[in-house]
């Protein structure tokens, strides 16, 4: 169990660096549209966060408790909100479900971010 619980953290931490990371150059998209290569970083953080919650509720199935019970919660809000962002770039899988696309999806996508950055911050402050 320490290796699920060490996983855990050092994924944690890898968050807690790449969402602040992607919202500072997701604000580029304020003025341009982002490069595919800034959504497939994005879709690739996802994954750590969905990978993330995915121990936290191993764990928690295993007896280990967070600090708080809405770090459970957080957790999951962060990394399906990452998954959708990710989903936004033009042609994607979220982008092409929705009857009214946004034109500029890179402003929905940098405002999504910045959310996600208090949502990380959230998450790792209530799991302390």
């Amino acid at each position: 169990m320490p290796v699920w619980v060490f996983l855990h953290a050092l994924l944690g931490l890898l968050l807690l660096v790449a969402v602040p990371a992607l919202a500072l150059v997701g604000l580029l998209g304020f003025f341009r549209p982002l490069p595919s290569r800034f959504y497939a970083a994005l879709r690739g953080v996802a994954w750590v966060a969905i990978l993330q919650v995915v121990l936290g509720f191993g764990l928690f199935l295993l007896g280990l408790r967070p600090k708080e019970g809405l770090h459970l919660l957080y957790g999951l809000l962060l990394a399906a909100g990452l998954h959708y962002l990710g989903g936004l770039e033009p042609g994607g899988w979220f982008h092409r479900s929705l009857k009214d696309p946004p034109k500029r999806p890179e402003v929905f996508v940098a405002l999504g971010l910045l959310f996600a950055v208090g949502l990380m911050l959230r998450v790792y402050f209530t799991g302390r």
